[in-house]
């Protein structure tokens, strides 16, 4: 979920084919690109797009890495410290193969 980044209404404007371009701010901000889809609801006069993908894992958003899940549910502490040991566990399983390859070539 996107919270408002105190970003304020914008006035975007239709094109003859009916188009609106979504200014980039806001495409930064969800992480959508160029061919995702939309679902398009009509609520009174109001138009919402939602975008109809949910990536899971790390996604950008704007300049930050932001770890998404399908659900609305908050990860446990325990699971987010299992995950970032298993990364930790992974990267110095790398760099220490690289250092043995790096010895054994010498």
């Amino acid at each position: 979920m996107v919270l408002n980044n105190a970003m304020k209404d914008m006035l975007v404007p239709i094109d003859q084919a009916g188009r609106i371009v979504l200014p980039k701010k806001v495409r930064e901000d969800l992480a959508v690109k160029s061919g995702d889809l939309f679902k398009v609801g009509i609520h009174g006069t109001s138009v919402t797009l939602t975008p109809s993908k949910q990536t899971t894992g790390f996604v950008r958003r704007g300049k930050a890495l932001v770890f998404t899940t399908r659900s609305n549910e908050s990860l446990s502490l325990e699971t987010v410290n299992a995950a970032l040991e298993e990364g930790r566990e992974e990267l110095d399983a790398r760099n220490a193969g690289g250092i043995l390859r790096r010895r054994r070539t010498s």
